[in-house]
Parts: structure tokens; C-alpha cells; sequence
């Protein structure tokens, strides 16, 4: 691991345990035994530091959505697809996604302005938005159905989850893998509605 990781890393601990204003600069260095200037050298400040790890969170989760969801698939092959490449980031950065939603509700002057990218926290949406419409137009959704509607359900109903697995990751919701994600989709998909068989 070279010294720009082991920075990353310790920061993204100690700023989850501590949060942005209650971690210094000296309680990153401690716990990786590097100099302040190498810290300066990669991320210039605090600030930066903090910056380049929502970045790396908000670009890696972009990342592996758009590589499961590329390629052939029914809207809910590809939705679960997307899914399972949300839980198994969250579930291999749990300290990371902890910081990434406690920023995005963090009380004003809690964190620099600006370190929070809006763009790139709204990929991920906007990329769940055009499976949505895919399926709208290949008659797998409702046409007649809000596309921004349809994908604040889904979309919300994955980050729920990922908030439930950070707070009790060994609570009776089981992993947060595969299956759940098909569990999640099929309920968006299905709803909850009893269906009565007619006889």
C-alpha cells in the first residue's frame, strides 16, 4: 500500500469516527506514522483530504453501477444488478459510506462548503433513472408512471437498506448481497398488494 492509500484509509476511519470537524490532521498522521508534509503533498489540506475521499466514493459506486448494469438484461435483471453492485460497495466500505451519509446530512458549517460534489453524488441516480425509463419503454414499467417517481422508490428503497445493514450489520435483515437485492426489486417490481387468485 503506497502513502497516498494508507492516508485514505486512516482518514476515512478516523473521520467516520470522529467526524469531519472532530478529526485533526494530527489524528490521521498518528495512525499512519506518515509526515505532515507527505500528507500536504497528495491533498494540500484537511479539506482536500476530505474532499478526494468523497470523490473516491462517489466515482468507485459510479463505477461498478455502470459496469453491472452494461449490457444485455430485463429492467429487473439489470435494477438487481445495480443493487448488488450498491451493497457490495457499501458492504466492502463500511466506515466510507457512514461518512458519505452522515455529509449529506451534516448541518450547515459542519463541513467545508463545496466538499461535496453534487454532480457526482447525482450519477448514480441519474443512472438508475435511465434503467427506469428503459424499462418504461420496453412496457417492463408502467409507462403511464412518473420516471422520477419510480426511481426515488427504488433507488430509496436500496440506500434504506444500506442504512440499515451500517446500523446493525448483524441485525435479523441478513447480508446485504445478492439475494436482497433481488428481494428489493422484486417488492419494487411486485408491490405489496395481495393479490387474490380468482377461482
Amino acid at each position: 500500500m503506497d502513502a497516498k492509500e494508507k492516508v485514505l484509509q486512516a482518514a476515512v476511519r478516523a473521520f467516520a469516527a470522529a467526524g469531519y470537524a472532530g478529526t485533526s490532521v494530527h489524528d490521521i498522521l498518528k495512525a499512519t506514522g506518515l509526515s505532515k508534509p507527505t500528507l500536504y503533498y497528495y491533498f494540500q489540506s484537511k479539506e482536500g483530504l476530505f474532499r478526494a475521499i468523497l470523490a473516491f466514493a462517489y466515482d468507485e459506486s459510479f463505477r461498478r453501477m455502470q459496469v453491472a448494469t452494461t449490457g444485455e438484461g430485463t429492467c429487473a435483471q439489470r435494477l438487481v444488478k445495480m443493487a448488488g453492485a450498491v451493497f457490495a460497495f457499501a458492504t466492502e466500505h463500511r466506515d466510507l459510506m457512514r461518512l458519505v451519509f452522515a455529509t449529506i446530512f451534516a448541518a450547515p458549517g459542519e463541513i467545508p462548503p463545496g466538499v461535496v460534489d453534487a454532480g457526482k453524488r447525482r450519477r448514480s441516480f441519474e443512472l438508475a433513472r435511465s434503467l427506469v425509463q428503459e424499462g418504461q419503454r420496453a412496457r417492463e414499467l408502467d409507462p403511464k408512471r412518473d420516471p422520477l417517481e419510480l426511481t426515488h422508490a427504488i433507488f430509496g428503497a436500496i440506500s434504506h437498506q444500506v442504512r440499515m445493514h451500517l446500523i446493525d450489520p448483524d441485525g435479523t435483515h441478513g447480508a446485504l448481497d445478492r439475494k436482497r437485492a433481488g428481494r428489493v426489486v422484486d417488492l419494487f417490481l411486485s408491490g405489496a398488494r395481495y393479490q387474490r387468485r380468482r377461482p
